[in-house]
């Protein structure tokens, strides 16, 4: 929805409204549906193969294809592989590259020390279900943060990358954000 947006909640535009999915709440996700399904309104994603996937299961065809922020990163810059000397394509390493707001991975929020045989805490961290990251009073409101930053971090990454690659030259005049959304953008649906 982007920093301008206003849910109407009082809290002015620019914040995020977390929509939770689970135990009485389960359903919910569907009052959305016909904004997903129509086209009209672009949605853009990080790695929209897994997230239409996602939302598949919960019955919603998504329709709008805006584009996929790790498409447009491959077009900017494909020495990000982790294979070569770059950090790859991930929501963490894009949000810690282009933004300078690293998004921190599950565990080192949610991730809880394996206790060894005597009771102390090892070396190893284990990551609780995400029912119980989602549910548990201890986890509650860094899962809600976690996770409305992947929302957040998306939009900021689309908003540098599109300025990154109108700054690159393609031909006739144009640039290689205007050849993504022409072209490439349609083979990321």
């Amino acid at each position: 929805s982007g920093p301008d947006f206003d849910y109407g909640l009082g809290d002015g535009p620019g914040t995020s409204l977390w929509i939770d999915n689970l135990d009485d709440s389960a359903g919910l996700l569907q009052m959305f549906k016909p904004w997903f399904e129509d086209e009209r309104f672009l949605k853009v994603w990080h790695n929209y193969g897994f997230d239409r996937h996602v939302m598949w299961n919960e019955g919603i065809d998504c329709l709008g294809f805006g584009g996929d922020t790790m498409h447009m990163a491959r077009l900017q810059d494909t020495g990000r592989s982790k294979y070569g000397q770059g950090r790859g394509y991930s929501l963490e390493a894009l949000t810690d590259e282009l933004l300078g707001r690293r998004k921190k991975p599950m565990k080192e929020i949610f991730g809880v020390p394996r206790l060894r045989k005597d009771g102390t805490a090892g070396s190893l961290v284990d990551l609780p279900a995400i029912e119980d990251m989602q549910r548990k009073p201890e986890f509650r409101s860094n899962w809600i943060a976690y996770s409305a930053y992947d929302a957040e971090g998306t939009w900021l990454i689309r908003r540098k990358l599109q300025e990154l690659l109108e700054e690159m030259p393609w031909k006739h005049g144009e640039n290689l954000y205007y050849y993504y959304f022409k072209y490439l953008r349609e083979f990321g649906e």
